[in-house]
């Protein structure tokens, strides 16, 4: 056990790993991990293998590993993917969709937990409690509203007649960047980072002549980087992860995000199994590739300073 030597106390410390009984929650634990581990990543696996067998193998075979798994093979196998499920254009959607995500995220909910942390105005306690309280609703019992209110959109004035009326904003990216703006846990993140942050900053950053926006773009935010890096992976996994939301509002199929294009082409005759499965690969690309930029504010993380005394 003297890898271990280095490590923080938790929940078994060196005391307890020289125990018979420390020992053995440890090995039951780590044999616990192990089971977890394997359940999440055989289907990752299982999927990558399947999208290189043909459908004849898939359904007569047994064999994990696809009989021919040559590099030729591999290639052509991923050429006639592309070309029949013809992503091009939903990746691009699905690029504009992320990146949307990231900017209302860092804005909509870095404004809101820089109000609930410092501005402290009337009812701030109150907005903080239904926020909490959105976080305890099931997201499904929205969708029939959320719906409603995009086929009717409130609050919009026509520039044309100058009065308020309603507009539809089904069938654009605007319910999709909404939707996600409207999280309440990046709220949260935020407000509790910034609430790490010295009052003084602030007040010196006023006496500067820096009013609340520009103090939060150039005070806040670079300080609170971590809470920005993490709220950035998480918006742009979003919008690679999720089909259901764009289903529902996009109508049209040249607009279609990538998730949502890849369950729409499940039906269809020309697309077998192992071309689908091969789309799904295509989707967790994006993904995979978000991670590896970003893994090592996940698992560095940024310190954030402050004004001392």
């Amino acid at each position: 056990m003297k890898r271990f030597s280095e490590k923080q106390p938790t929940l078994l410390n060196q005391a307890d790993l020289k125990t018979f009984k420390g020992k053995l929650m440890y090995w039951i634990m780590f044999a616990i991990l192990i089971c977890v581990c394997i359940t999440t990543f055989f289907p990752a696996v299982w999927m990558v293998l399947t999208a290189f067998k043909t459908p004849q193998e898939m359904y007569s075979s047994a064999k994990l590993l696809p009989s021919d798994f040559s590099i030729s093979s591999a290639i052509e196998q991923i050429k006639t993917a592309w070309n029949t499920l013809k992503l091009g254009q939903s990746m691009i959607n699905t690029l504009v969709v992320s990146l949307g995500n990231v900017l209302v995220n860092i804005f909509i909910c870095g404004l809101a937990g820089f109000v609930l942390s410092k501005k402290k105005v009337t009812g701030t306690k109150l907005i903080f409690v239904l926020v909490i309280w959105t976080m305890m609703m099931p997201g499904i019992i929205r969708t029939v509203p959320a719906y409603m209110s995009y086929l009717s959109f409130p609050f919009v004035v026509d520039d044309k007649l100058n009065t308020a009326t309603n507009i539809n904003i089904l069938d654009t990216y605007l319910p999709i960047w909404l939707g996600s703006a409207a999280n309440s846990f990046n709220i949260v993140l935020f407000k509790n980072s910034f609430d790490q942050i010295s009052d003084s900053i602030i007040e010196a950053a006023a006496l500067d002549g820096c009013n609340n926006f520009k103090t939060f773009l150039k005070i806040m935010l670079p300080m609170a980087l971590p809470v920005v890096a993490f709220v950035s992976i998480g918006a742009l996994s979003v919008a690679w992860a999720d089909y259901f939301t764009p289903y529902i509002v996009l109508k049209d199929a040249a607009k279609m995000t990538t998730p949502a294009r890849i369950f729409m082409l499940k039906g269809e005759k020309n697309v077998t199994i192992n071309v689908y499965m091969m789309g799904l690969i295509f989707a967790s690309v994006p993904s995979l590739i978000i991670f590896c930029m970003f893994q090592r504010y996940i698992i560095g993380g940024i310190s954030i300073g402050g004004v001392k005394g």
